[in-house]
C-alpha cells in the first residue's frame, strides 16, 4: 500500500478542466453503478459457498480496491506517461473499474484455493496482461475504449482456469467441502446476481462517450436482459420434472443477454433485435 501511495503522489493528478466537470453527476452516477454491480453483485454471486461465504465478500472487495488503483496506475503509464504525469478523471477511474471487475470474475475459478497473497499477485498480473492487451488491440484493429472492454468476460474465464490449472495439486484436505452450496448463503448469492442485472445496462455503456450511443446501449441491454430473465426461469420450470426453477440457472442465464449484446449494443437499431 505504501509503494502505491508513492506511486501516486510522485506521478498522479486530478483533471481540473471544466469539460469533466460539466458531467460530474451523470458520469459519477455510472461509476458507482459499476461499483455497485463489483462490490455487491460480484462479491455475494459467489457467496454461495458453504465454507467461503462472507470471506468471499471481503476477499471481493479487497481486489476491488487494489484493482482499481493499479489499473489507473497502468493505463496512465500506457498512454499518459510520456507527458510526465497521469490525469485521474472520471472516465479513468470507469475504465480502472472495469478492468478491476476482470479479476473478480476470474477469482470464482479459485476461490477457497488460494490466500490473501496470491490474490495480491492474481490482481497485480491480470490487471496488467489486460491493460496491455487491450493497448495492442487497439493499436492494431484501431478499436475504442468499449469494444476493447466488452471482451474482458472472455479473457477473465481463461485467466481464472490459467491460474486454476497452476494451482498445486491435489488440494489441501477439506477444500473439496469449500466448493459445496448452502441453502442461506444462496440467498445472498441470489441477490448478487439481482444487483447485476440491475445495474448492467450502466456496464455496457460506461465507456460510450455519445449520448446517443449511451442512450442505444441502455436501452438494448434492458431489453436483452429482460429477456434473458423470462426466457431462464421459464425453461429451467420446464426442464424440471416438478417445475421447480433452478437456482444455478437463473444465476448465471438472467445475464446471458447483457452479455451477448455488449460489443453491439450501442448499435441496435430496434428493441426486438437486442431481445431476439
Amino acid at each position: 500500500m505504501a509503494a502505491l501511495i508513492l506511486l501516486f503522489y510522485f506521478f498522479t493528478h486530478y483533471d481540473a478542466s471544466l469539460e469533466d466537470q460539466k458531467g460530474l453527476v451523470a458520469s459519477y452516477q455510472v461509476g458507482q453503478d459499476l461499483t455497485v454491480m463489483a462490490a455487491i453483485g460480484l462479491g455475494f454471486l459467489t457467496s454461495s459457498f458453504r465454507r467461503h461465504s462472507w470471506s468471499s465478500v471481503a476477499f471481493n472487495l479487497f481486489m476491488l480496491a487494489l484493482g482499481v488503483q493499479w489499473a489507473i496506475l497502468l493505463d496512465g503509464f500506457l498512454s499518459q506517461f510520456p507527458s510526465g504525469k497521469v490525469v485521474i478523471t472520471l472516465f479513468s477511474i470507469r475504465l480502472a473499474t472495469m478492468s478491476a471487475l476482470s479479476v473478480l470474475i476470474s477469482v470464482d475459478a479459485v476461490l477457497g484455493k488460494v490466500n490473501l497473497a496470491q490474490l495480491v499477485v492474481m490482481v497485480l498480473v491480470e490487471v496488467t496482461a489486460l491493460g496491455n492487451l487491450r493497448m495492442v488491440i487497439s493499436n492494431i484493429f484501431n478499436t475504442d475504449y468499449h469494444m476493447n472492454m466488452m471482451h474482458i468476460y472472455v479473457f477473465a474465464a481463461y485467466f481464472g482456469l490459467s491460474v486454476a490449472w497452476c494451482l498445486p495439486k491435489p488440494l489441501p484436505e477439506g477444500t473439496e467441502d469449500k466448493d459445496q452450496t448452502a441453502t442461506i448463503p444462496s440467498l445472498s448469492a441470489m441477490l448478487g446476481a439481482l444487483f447485476l442485472w440491475m445495474f448492467w445496462p450502466s456496464f455496457n455503456s460506461a465507456l460510450l462517450r455519445s449520448p446517443i450511443e449511451r442512450k442505444n446501449a441502455v436501452f438494448n441491454t434492458y431489453y436483452a436482459v429482460a429477456v434473458s430473465v423470462v426466457t431462464a426461469i421459464s425453461g429451467s420450470s420446464l426442464a424440471h420434472p416438478q417445475g421447480k426453477i433452478s437456482k444455478t440457472y437463473v444465476h448465471s442465464a438472467v445475464l446471458a443477454g447483457g452479455v451477448a449484446v455488449g460489443t453491439s449494443c450501442h448499435l441496435i437499431p430496434s428493441p426486438w433485435l437486442a431481445m431476439v
